[in-house]
């Protein structure tokens, strides 16, 4: 079928003009022009999703979660006949109407920090179970296990992610708790409309708070000092957003959730570097390898301002 046609099938005039939408590295997503409305046309990706149907499943959960929030909001996707996706050749199609942003400026750490803790409240108040939708997304083992079977990495830095191993390994025990979290925080995955939105709901699963806060700051900041105040700032509007949900030992994880995510996100970029298949599919070998250097040297910073930003941790979080 003819990818304009597909809007058809949604109850929707066909698109008249297709505009490929670069932002993101995993899913085919288009800008559908129908009539006179624009909405965002996209095929899920099945060599990562490889339960689709689930994805959609926990989507349909966190639209109805914040139905009646006044304040955020995330897109509704369009129902085709019972559900809000279709199979066309094997692969799943979804969209929602286009959200325009009112904002020429990025979102800014508070604001990203807020939106993000509000979502993880209004979803722990639900009792909802979200089904998995990637085979060990976010465990940090199965990366280094991984990165470790490659050959041509060098010694150093697997010596530096083995030792960040066994401290996450002390850190996020079975003890600890686990939340519903967006799996993907970081300020690209929020429109600033008329209401906030937050975007690309797909990697929504059961997981640390840490996961999220240590996501957010590590796509906030680039290490340096100058981003000290960034931090305060996610920390400050992250704790509003919770409004008191943490406890205790949840908080005294969310530091080493800033060097689990930004570590976890290196290993992936090397593994990519010395893979055919890649996950993060629109970048080179190259790329990859520079990339995972940058996240490496971020890394680094993290560890030298631990005690400053665990200071900024226990004085923001209520």
């Amino acid at each position: 079928m003819d990818i304009r046609c597909i809007p058809s099938l949604f109850g929707l005039p066909e698109a008249q003009k297709l505009t490929m939408l670069s932002a993101g590295h995993i899913n085919n997503t288009f800008l559908a022009e129908c009539g006179n409305e624009k909405y965002v046309l996209q095929a899920l990706n099945r060599s990562v999703f490889h339960s689709p149907e689930a994805v959609m499943y926990n989507i349909s959960c966190i639209e109805a979660a914040f139905s009646n929030i006044p304040d955020i909001s995330v897109p509704h996707f369009i129902s085709c006949g019972d559900i809000n996706y279709t199979f066309i050749n094997d692969d799943l199609w979804r969209m929602y109407r286009y959200i325009p942003s009112t904002s020429n400026s990025a979102v800014n750490a508070m604001t990203a920090g807020y939106l993000f803790g509000t979502f993880i409240r209004v979803m722990d108040d639900l009792e909802v179970n979200p089904k998995p939708v990637i085979d060990g997304f976010h465990d940090f083992d199965r990366y280094f296990a991984a990165l470790s079977s490659k050959s041509g990495v060098d010694f150093n830095i697997l010596t530096k992610l083995d030792r960040l191993r066994d401290t996450l390994e002390q850190v996020f025990t079975d003890s600890l708790k686990k939340r519903i979290i967006h799996g993907d925080a970081k300020p690209d995955n929020i429109i600033i409309s008329a209401t906030p939105t937050i975007i690309d709901l797909d990697t929504v699963m059961r997981g640390y708070v840490a996961i999220d806060y240590g996501d957010l700051v590590r796509s906030v900041c680039h290490g340096n000092e100058t981003d000290i105040q960034a931090i305060r700032e996610i920390t400050h509007g992250f704790s509003q957003g919770l409004k008191k949900l943490l406890k205790t030992d949840e908080v005294n994880s969310l530091y080493y959730g800033i060097l689990w995510l930004t570590g976890e996100l290196a290993a992936r970029y090397l593994i990519d570097s010395l893979s055919n298949v890649k996950y993060f599919r629109d970048k080179n070998s190259a790329d990859c390898l520079a990339r995972a250097e940058e996240l490496l040297l971020q890394l680094d910073i993290f560890t030298i301002h631990e005690e400053k930003i665990k200071e900024i941790i226990l004085s923001e979080i209520e």
